[in-house]
């Protein structure tokens, strides 16, 4: 067979690999098990171990040995170590996984994406919002201020009021008394 045939060959078998993966994913996700949902339980293939600054109990796939990561309860970075007998060339995924990841990848970004958008949006309208209700608590001081003042002003008016009102009785009391 000639080297343009084999290539020829190779990249057809790597298309078809390609499809076969995306019509699993996709059927994956038509029937609800979407690739983002994150699974609780511990699989065989997970590395177990505890972080070596708070202690917490730690699950990471096996994928994951050598790498460094930041700790889930305290926030330390650490090393996810290589279990007894695993070289790190166990580790070379095939091209079929690497397709697999590179979707899932590209569809968490996406969806990420999207979130940024939304919460940029959610974001704009509350800084609209505050802005909003910011003019509005300056506007009901100096209303405020203005009935402090008025207030004020007839407080004034009531003493003068009283005081000649003090008066005028005191004038008619004098003037019963003569």
């Amino acid at each position: 067979m000639s080297q343009t045939n084999e290539k020829d060959v190779t990249e057809q078998a790597f298309e078809e690999k390609v499809a076969s993966v995306e019509e699993v994913l996709f059927s994956q996700e038509e029937e609800g098990a979407g690739v983002d949902e994150v699974e609780d339980d511990i699989r065989p293939t997970d590395i177990v171990f505890d972080c070596p600054h708070c202690g917490h109990n730690l699950a990471i796939d096996y994928r994951g040995a050598g790498l460094q990561t930041r700790c889930v309860e305290c926030g330390e970075m650490i090393q996810v170590p290589i279990p007894e007998g695993m070289k790190l060339s166990d580790l070379d995924l095939n091209p079929g996984e690497l397709l697999t990841q590179l979707f899932q990848t590209r569809r968490m970004l996406a969806k990420c994406e999207q979130r940024v958008v939304e919460l940029e949006e959610s974001l704009n309208s509350l800084k609209l919002r505050r802005s909003e209700l910011e003019k509005s608590r300056i506007s009901t001081l100096h209303r405020c201020a203005e009935l402090v003042n008025l207030c004020q002003a007839c407080m004034k008016q009531n003493a003068e009021a009283s005081a000649t009102l003090n008066r005028i009785l005191s004038l008619v009391s004098e003037e019963q008394q003569l």
